[in-house]
């Protein structure tokens, strides 16, 4: 086995090793001497120094008591706009995110809430360029979410005129300034919807229901964000 390969597992290890401990991340107070104020991450090797796996798993992340905070759609957009053109498509899916951001500014950190555009991310932005794009709009935090829905099949068989889906919505928080992710989320909901004399096609009810589920999971998610930037110890 080469050395490159046993260093890699041997940082996979210490890392699973350290994911069983709690607290798993502690706040500095303002000037304290283990405080992180710079990433560790290096990009260009993508490793991480055995010194700095320790300065990071000891140390401490100052949170401002006022935040920007950048959010970013992984992934596109959510598969349940089946025609993304469509005008009522277009107003639930700002819908959606006027529901996110509203629940997220309830925590009273939250100064601004910045929407990353994919012009400044480009295409396919891996963890890395989403730090540097946020950087950019000098935003202290970036949260990224994704989000995936779909119907329950089984219950669709039993029941023509009812539609069931779920939608699930998974997210990171990251300090920009140290690049360490200090809260992450996975919310799944499910939602159920029956036939309307309005619906065009069996593909409204579908939609209608995946809606409904993607909005209480992204309800969740901002809640949950919002909670723990109101009390991050």
């Amino acid at each position: 086995m080469s050395n490159s390969i046993s260093c890699a597992l041997f940082v996979l290890i210490v890392l699973a090793a350290a994911s069983c401990t709690a607290p798993r991340y502690r706040f500095a107070e303002s000037g304290t001497d283990n405080a992180i104020t710079e990433s560790l991450f290096d990009f260009k090797e993508r490793t991480i120094s055995e010194a700095d796996i320790q300065r990071i798993l000891d140390g401490k992340i100052n949170i401002p008591d006022t935040i920007r905070l950048a959010i970013f759609q992984f992934g596109g957009a959510p598969i349940i706009y089946r025609r993304w053109y469509d005008e009522e498509n277009l107003k639930t899916r700002q819908q959606l995110i006027d529901t996110f951001t509203q629940a997220i500014q309830g925590a009273s950190r939250v100064q601004k809430v910045l929407l990353l555009p994919s012009m400044v991310t480009g295409n396919q932005p891996n963890i890395h360029q989403l730090r540097e794009s946020a950087v950019r709009l000098q935003a202290d935090m970036l949260l990224v979410y994704s989000l995936h829905s779909d119907i329950f099949q089984k219950y669709r068989a039993f029941k023509k005129d009812e539609v069931k889906a779920f939608a699930t919505c998974e997210m990171i928080l990251m300090d920009i300034r140290t690049g360490v992710i200090p809260f992450t989320n996975i919310a799944t909901k499910s939602a159920q919807s029956k036939k309307d004399k309005e619906d065009f096609d069996a593909e409204e009810l579908k939609n209608r229901a995946q809606q409904m589920a993607v909005l209480q999971a992204m309800l969740e998610t901002g809640n949950r964000v919002a909670g723990f930037l109101n009390d991050p110890k």
